[in-house]
């Protein structure tokens, strides 16, 4: 069956909300690595990274040269895109993948209700206490975690996540989690790996091999790092083109690029060798939803 790279707004992408009655998962790109999960009446939200404008949030940066023994400069980022309106009281939960400023910003740290359920790395507890939230389901490399509601079931499971593929770098940047969620409903079933900032290494191919066939694949890229000592730090076009290839998702769903000038390469790098190996990529514009049948 030939495949193609899907953009922005096709048949299966509306822009505006989706009945959360049908037994169909619904995807928002917010920007950067946020997303939401609407499955039934769950509604999940991911790595909320919430500012705007030129100090969207503050954050060391590894795209500049520094004395590695002396760290990164830690500066204001700014978000180039604009930020899709949202309703926080319809979330069920957070998931965090890892807690750098790029996925959980000072405005979600500030401004999220502080009894909201969040999952999170077991490493980011003591951060969380301190900032107050009180529902914390902490999770490491294996764990599993489940919720249900009205015969709709999201079951999500934490898998290895690799943010350099250089082990000196990776104690530097803190430890994070890739997730498998499946969502079921009756005969319905989708499973969806997202992988966090993390490459496809042989750890996380051993994990996810036993999980079954992918549904949809949501890789973090942009080329992070490539200009600064650490390297690269998140997968770019060519990593991810690689994972395709390894993992053969149905589809796949770009995310962590063009938000942030912090993400060095454009998705139109990704785009352009998706088309050219004639691989189904979907890339969305900030707000739409991805239906997923």
């Amino acid at each position: 069956m030939k495949k193609t790279v899907k953009l922005a707004l096709a048949s299966t992408l509306l822009m505006g909300a989706i009945s959360a009655n049908a037994d169909t998962l619904n995807i928002q790109w917010l920007g950067a690595s946020t997303l939401i999960f609407e499955f039934g009446d769950i509604q999940i939200i991911t790595d909320p990274a919430l500012g705007v404008g030129e100090k969207a949030y503050r954050m060391a940066d590894p795209n500049e040269n520094f004395d590695p023994s002396l760290g990164p400069m830690v500066k204001d980022h700014r978000r180039v895109q604009s930020l899709p309106a949202i309703t926080p009281k319809e979330w069920d939960f957070v998931i965090l993948s890892h807690s750098h400023e790029d996925h959980f910003d000072q405005v979600a740290r500030r401004d999220l209700d502080k009894e909201l359920p969040i999952i999170a790395p077991s490493a980011d507890k003591e951060l969380l206490t301190e900032l107050g939230f009180s529902k914390q389901t902490l999770l490491d490399w294996g764990d599993t975690w489940q919720v249900s509601e009205s015969g709709f079931k999201v079951t999500i499971t934490t898998l290895p996540a690799f943010h350099s593929e250089n082990p000196e770098v990776l104690p530097l940047l803190g430890a994070g989690n890739g997730y498998w969620l499946e969502f079921v409903k009756g005969d319905y079933r989708k499973t969806v790996y997202w992988s966090g900032d993390s490459f496809i290494t042989d750890s996380v191919l051993e994990a996810l091999t036993p999980l079954g066939k992918i549904d949809l694949f949501i890789p973090h890229i942009g080329g992070v790092g490539v200009t600064g000592p650490l390297g690269k730090i998140a997968m770019d076009a060519n990593d991810a083109m690689q994972a395709i290839e390894q993992l053969q998702p149905e589809r796949t769903l770009p995310i962590h690029h063009s938000t942030y000038d912090l993400f060095l390469e454009p998705v139109s790098v990704l785009m352009d060798k998706a088309v050219a190996a004639d691989v189904y990529v979907d890339v969305t514009a900030p707000g739409a939803w991805l239906m997923i049948r």
